[in-house]
């Protein structure tokens, strides 16, 4: 990492009441760092998404759910994990009130050219999705 690496890590409890916690440190945080404004509502969306499905369908496993936002100056890098082992995939289409997240993190991410992941969290036995969006380039 350069010397202009920007990183910042805190944990949410692995329930709905703190999805609204987790979106407003990102945004904080990214604002804090000077990034704009799409980018920023952008990962907070992201976050709210992956924080969500924490506390849907890993709670039992996961109490808490970290969060890390990271930036090198070309990337910004949104990680979501837990202690859950199994390793989420987005279905091919919603169902009933749920099953948006992944696709609409998936979409989100295509659509700005960045990549995401699923990695495996040798530490806790569990996983964290790995999203890296790239950043706009600097006004001349």
């Amino acid at each position: 990492m350069s010397a202009d690496a920007l990183s910042h890590v805190f944990k949410v409890l692995s329930i709905d009441e703190h999805v609204p916690l987790a979106r407003r440190e990102t945004r904080k945080v990214l604002a804090s760092w000077g990034l704009e404004g799409g980018l920023v509502e952008m990962s907070c969306l992201i976050v709210s998404e992956l924080v969500t499905n924490v506390a849907r369908h890993a709670a039992l496993l996961s109490p808490t759910a970290t969060v890390e936002l990271g930036s090198d100056g070309a990337e910004l890098t949104v990680s979501v994990a837990d202690a859950h082992p199994y390793r989420p995939k987005a279905l091919p289409a919603p169902h009933g009130t749920g099953g948006w997240g992944l696709a609409l993190v998936k979409g989100l991410v295509e659509e700005v050219h960045g990549s995401h992941d699923v990695v495996d969290d040798a530490s806790t036995g569990g996983k964290a999705v790995v999203v890296r969006l790239p950043l706009a380039p600097a006004a001349a």
